[in-house]
């Protein structure tokens, strides 16, 4: 992980906010997490389901789905209460607490809302996002507008996404910015135009690179296809890396041929490991050879630890929350003996403190020994 990544993940605050029921919705199902998508293609789909009751104190998405069966808005809670993201990687896709889809002809809009329910902008000036259809009801496009209604680019510089069905029942899919350049899948993930292959549940299997001029390719670090792989409970295991002629290679940003995640009971990613194409553990590009994360029993990430390429300590970081787990607290960094440290993903503090004051989250900076540290906002 980057440590830019990190430190956002670490000052992330939540701030609670009990939203109302919506009269159009006549179902609702409840789940821990969302499979993986790495397309704005498939739909938003949920895994690890839990009851209503459950519901009640644990992290969950709620779906609520109109009387037709399609989903029309996604939560993410615990109970009644919008929570941000608080360290999930559930998709790369949606960026918001919650999401409401409208359907009109030919057109699927969503847009997005944030922990007071007003509606904002997600992943850079998005705050609309309209898929066309074709007269089937597949997704042919998808384009973003801003909040004043303006041609947009999220936060990876796309403005629009195109698909179109390959010959065997796949789909290629390209992405543009607003300039009409074709963009990276990501800016750290310099596939360009996509062949996207499923299996016949819709997941991922396949994402093979055909460059910007439609041949398979190899990017800068010799990758042109990754492989995905699932459990049965819908978790993305691992990804593998190869060459365009099928051959494996250690490439993309990580740099390892096999990456793994690792899962507890009910979905909760709890590690990450890398391993070069003859098997042998080795470090991600960014030096960790191993990390490791826990898990409250409100089904939040608690605590984050990473190992250097030589297998010793890098860093340890905990969170904690209020009692129902809809508010962070602090963030606190430890050495390897458990004491608190000072750390650049806390701006050189060793822990953060978070306070509500009058809606608007305030935080405090303090030394390992407990000094509050003037540290420029």
């Amino acid at each position: 992980m980057k440590k830019s990544v990190l430190f956002l993940m670490a000052v992330l605050t939540v701030v609670s906010v009990s939203l109302p029921g919506h009269s159009t919705a006549t179902e609702q199902k409840h789940f821990r997490h969302l499979m993986f998508r790495e397309s704005p293609l498939t739909s938003y789909r949920g895994i690890h389901p839990v009851s209503k009751q459950q519901s009640q104190s644990i992290a969950h998405y709620e779906f609520s789905y109109d009387d037709q069966g399609r989903v029309i808005q996604i939560s993410r809670k615990i109970n009644d209460t919008l929570i941000g993201g608080m360290g999930v990687f559930d998709s790369f896709i949606w960026f918001a607490p919650q999401v409401k889809i409208d359907y009109q002809a030919n057109r699927e809009v969503h847009t997005y809302y944030g922990l007071k329910g007003e509606q904002i902008s997600a992943h850079g000036k998005v705050w609309r996002a309209e898929y066309k259809l074709d007269e089937s009801g597949n997704r042919q496009s998808l384009v973003f507008f801003d909040a004043q209604g303006k041609p947009a680019e999220s936060e990876w510089n796309i403005h629009q996404y195109l698909w179109r069905a390959s010959h065997d029942g796949h789909t290629f899919e390209k992405r543009l910015n607003l300039k009409g350049e074709q963009m990276a899948l990501r800016p750290e993930f310099k596939f360009y135009e996509v062949k996207l292959e499923y299996d016949n549940d819709g997941k991922l299997m396949f994402m093979r690179n055909f460059g910007v001029n439609h041949q398979p390719t190899n990017n800068d670090s010799g990758a042109g296809i990754d492989r995905i792989t699932y459990d049965l409970s819908g978790n993305f295991t691992r990804w593998q890396v190869y060459d365009k002629d099928g051959n494996a290679v250690e490439g993309n940003r990580p740099m390892v041929h096999l990456g793994e995640h690792l899962y507890d009971g009910v979905g909760n990613k709890i590690g990450m490991r890398g391993f070069d194409r003859h098997g042998k553990n080795i470090p991600f590009s960014w030096g960790s050879i191993k990390q490791l994360r826990s898990f409250n029993k409100q089904g939040i990430q608690d605590s984050y630890t990473a190992f250097n390429a030589d297998g010793s300590f890098d860093v340890h970081l905990k969170w904690q929350y209020n009692e129902r787990g809809t508010q962070q607290t602090s963030l606190t960094s430890f050495d390897e003996s458990g004491k608190k440290s000072p750390s650049p993903h806390l701006r050189g503090a060793a822990q953060i403190t978070f306070h509500n004051d009058k809606g608007e989250t305030k935080r405090k900076f303090y030394d390992a020994q407990g000094k509050q540290m003037q540290i420029a906002e």
